[in-house]
This record gives structure tokens, sequence and C-alpha cells, in this order.
């Protein structure tokens, strides 16, 4: 668990980890430099329950990524066999645990304990004071879980941390999260698409709590379709953030390359593709992203997208 100014949510989302039906866990949670009470808080439980273990060190603040990259070599050092993601916000239902546990261990059943492996949930997205707000967090954010595939997971991230669980295998691979990753679970499912297996559970696990405070909220599709189409200023930030999963996407590369794993042709063709994408001559851009079947999951940001990056490519050309 990743900590920052936590301290309104942060008893509520512990107590609720602490009464899952699987008691055996550690929970790990890092302050990144919070200004309340939230390490107080936290300690205070540590005091009455040794599976909650705070970290201590001297690294400040490294924001959310790095926090969790930080969560994750701990994991390591401490020969986790399997890892949860958990926000301080949320409220976990009591079967998370065994029920994402069960998922893993029937994943590694079949596809074996060495490859890397991602599961996620749904989530019950509800507002400051736990009200529901809509039943399916996927649904809600326009996400299209039945159609994930490395193609799309290029583009856009469609799994979300705190309702996702991975293998030692998938733990090993990721860490160290590098700088060019965009979010940890981002990472996390570019590497399980691209090496071993995700697989998703359409019952909602969690309570997602949406408010004021949240780093990387719950927005609707169409809030977000609307953003994307008629804001200028939207426009010139989703360009950023496709040059920087651009470079997400060589880095992915090049981590699978030096851990030595081989990926079949098909798929090391799809990265390339993608992260070389810029160095395309224009008119053949878009046919190079459907020929790979590179591309974001519905059909009008998938427009928006690759009409995107002919604008980037003929800015570059111009230059």
């Amino acid at each position: 668990m990743a900590t920052y100014n936590g301290s309104r949510y942060i008893d509520e989302q512990i107590e609720s980890i602490r009464a899952q039906s699987y008691p055996d866990w550690t929970l790990y949670v890092r302050d990144d430099g919070s200004r309340d009470d939230t390490v107080q808080k936290i300690e205070q439980i540590e005091r009455t329950d040794n599976r909650v273990r705070l970290m201590r060190d001297k690294l400040g603040n490294q924001g959310a990524a790095g926090n969790f990259s930080i969560l994750m070599q701990t994991a390591v050092e401490e020969n986790a066999g399997y890892l949860f993601f958990a926000d301080q916000d949320d409220v976990w239902y009591p079967e998370k645990l065994a029920v994402m546990l069960d998922a893993l261990r029937q994943l590694e059943l079949k596809q074996g304990t060495e490859t890397p492996l991602l599961v996620h949930s749904d989530l019950l997205l509800v507002d400051e004071a736990l009200r529901p707000i809509a039943d399916s967090f996927v649904t809600y954010s326009g996400l299209s879980p039945a159609k994930l595939n490395l193609g799309v997971l290029l583009c856009e991230n469609q799994v979300t941390g705190c309702a996702s669980a991975i293998n030692r295998s998938l733990l090993e691979l990721a860490t160290p999260i590098p700088r060019e990753a965009l979010m940890h679970d981002w990472w996390l499912a570019l590497l399980a698409s691209s090496t071993g297996k995700i697989e998703f559970i359409s019952r909602p696990l969690a309570m997602y709590r949406q408010h004021a405070g949240n780093v990387l909220g719950a927005t609707s599709y169409w809030q977000r379709i609307g953003r994307f189409l008629f804001s200028l200023r939207q426009w010139k930030v989703q360009m950023t953030r496709i040059r920087d999963s651009l470079m997400q996407a060589a880095v992915l590369e090049q981590r699978v390359r030096t851990r030595g794993m081989k990926l079949p042709l098909s798929t090391q063709q799809k990265i390339d593709a993608y992260a070389n994408i810029l160095n395309v001559r224009r008119l053949n851009r878009i046919g190079t992203l459907r020929a790979q079947s590179i591309g974001r999951s519905a059909l009008g940001a998938r427009w928006a997208h690759n009409l995107l990056i002919g604008a980037m490519a003929r800015k570059q050309e111009a230059r």
C-alpha cells in the first residue's frame, strides 16, 4: 500500500484488509511524505497487528509510481509469492484476497509458475461516504476487459492497480519499475500481456472511492471523449501522453530482452511497430497500426488516437 496524506480514509481501508477471510498475508505500507497524521495512524495499527508493516526509509517523496516501485522491490526481497496492490482510500470486500489468490493459482496450474500472470477484477464505484455511484467501475469507465490485448494496452491502460494481483514471476520481471513507465499498473499489464497471461474477474471485489484527492480518479467514458474532442489543451495533453507511451513501449522491449525472455515474433513486431511509429512515413503510419492490430479499444478513441499520431508526424517532418 502506497500512502500520501491519506489520514481521512486509511483506518477504514486497513481494517477492510484485516477483515479478509484469507488471513495469511503481510501488508507493507510506504508513506510518501504525508503532512497529516497518516503515519501515526498506521503506526498505531502496526502495534496491534504484526501483519501490518510500515516501511521506514530516507528516500523521500517518490510519487505514486515510484512509491509502488519501492514496495515491489521490498516484496521481491521478502520472497513474496503473490502481490496484491492496495490504495489508501478504498474498502476491500472480505473475500477479495481469497478470490484473487485462487484465480492466480488456477492460472499457474494451467500456465506454469514461471509464466508472468496478472488477475484483475471489477470494482464498485462509490463516493466519499461509500454511497454507490456505479455498480461497475469497468462499465462506467468505458473499459473493455473482453477485448484486452497487447495492441490495446500499448495505447491505453485498462488495468486498475488496486483491483490487481500478480504472481512472483511477473513481480521479478517488472521490478524495478523504469522511470519511463507511466504507472505501475500499466507497466505490469504490458509485461503480463506480452510475456504471460491476464485474466479478468467480472465481479467487484472492492469499493473504489471517488473523491477530490484521487491521483487518478474514475472518469466516465463520455466525459473522456468530450474532453478529448473539444478541448485544445486536452489534445496537447494526449499528444504528450502518446509520446510517453511510445517511450514506454521501447522500455518494455528492452526489459524483456535484457531479462533473457524470447517473445513470439508477432508480439515482438507489435511492440517494435508502436515504439518506432514516428519513424514510419506519415502516409504509412495508420496502415502500420492497423496491420499490427494496434489501437485503443473504443472506435472513437482509436480514430482520435490515430489522428493525433498523424499530427505528430507532420510536426516532426516539418522540423
